[in-house]
């Protein structure tokens, strides 16, 4: 249900709608809704954050630690536990010893985890495969090229 909002000022709400990372954070909040939406009625449980984080486990040839996962989705370490800690409790993952620093703890899939992956990147290709029909060939090119640019800005922005 759309809720109708009254607006104390018509010319601001037009100024902000003007700026590109207002209009970036907006599209990635509905992408993510839309996907997390998708994949419920797929019967998926998992929202798409937590299947970042085990795609990012599985193609990665080393096991990470939390900190590096945190490190490679951009995200908080704290953030990244809880949904690990979850993902442990589900079964998808488990904690173990790094294998080179005994120190360290490394997350690994479990055989449900794996398999995991395997269906949700099948159900994601799927869904992109549908959202590309409402695309030009052209248009997915300008995308991937403003992806790239964007990137490139975060990157030297760390520097």
């Amino acid at each position: 249900m759309k809720e109708n909002y009254e607006l104390k000022d018509e010319a601001s709400v037009e100024r902000i709608k003007k700026l590109f990372i207002v209009n970036i954070l907006g599209l990635s909040h509905l992408i993510v809704r839309d996907t997390n939406r998708w994949l419920n009625k797929l019967g998926y449980a998992l929202q798409i954050e937590q299947i970042r984080i085990l795609m990012t486990i599985n193609y990665l040839k080393n096991p990470p630690s939390q900190q590096d996962i945190a490190n490679i989705l951009q995200k908080n370490k704290a953030g990244i536990q809880r949904s690990i800690q979850t993902l442990q409790r589900d079964g998808y993952l488990r904690s173990t010893t790094d294998g080179q620093d005994k120190r360290k703890n490394v997350v690994v899939l479990t055989p449900a985890g794996k398999l995991f992956v395997e269906k949700a990147t099948e159900a994601l290709e799927g869904m992109n495969t549908e959202i590309e029909k409402y695309f030009e060939a052209d248009e997915i090119a300008v995308l991937r090229r403003i992806r790239s640019k964007i990137e490139a800005i975060a990157q030297n922005a760390e520097k």
